[in-house]
C-alpha cells in the first residue's frame, strides 16, 4: 500500500542521512526543505514531490535511485478498486 511505501521511503532517507552523520537540520540547510517537512517525510507522514526527492538526493550526495533502493514490486502493490470502496 502507498502508506507503507511512504513510511519505508522515509526510513530509507533517515538511514542514509544518519549514515552520513547529518542531522535533519543539516539536511534542511543543504536541500532548502524545512526541517519540519523533512521530519514528516522521514516519518512517512508526508507525500514527497519529485523536486523534494531531487533536492534530498543531492543534499545527501546519493542518486535518486538510492533513495528508492528499498522498492520491491512484489511488496508494494496498488489496487485501484480500493479507491472506490
Amino acid at each position: 500500500m502507498c502508506k507503507d511505501f511512504k513510511k519505508n521511503l522515509g526510513e530509507n532517507i533517515r538511514n542514509i542521512r544518519k549514515s552520513k552523520k547529518m542531522t535533519q537540520e543539516n539536511l534542511s540547510l543543504e536541500s532548502g526543505i524545512s526541517r519540519s517537512h523533512i521530519a514528516m517525510i522521514e516519518a512517512g507522514k508526508r507525500d514527497v514531490t519529485v523536486s523534494a526527492v531531487f533536492k534530498i538526493s543531492r543534499a545527501l550526495k546519493v542518486t535518486v535511485f538510492e533513495l528508492f533502493s528499498f522498492d520491491n514490486l512484489n511488496e508494494y502493490t496498488f489496487d485501484i478498486e480500493k479507491l472506490y470502496e
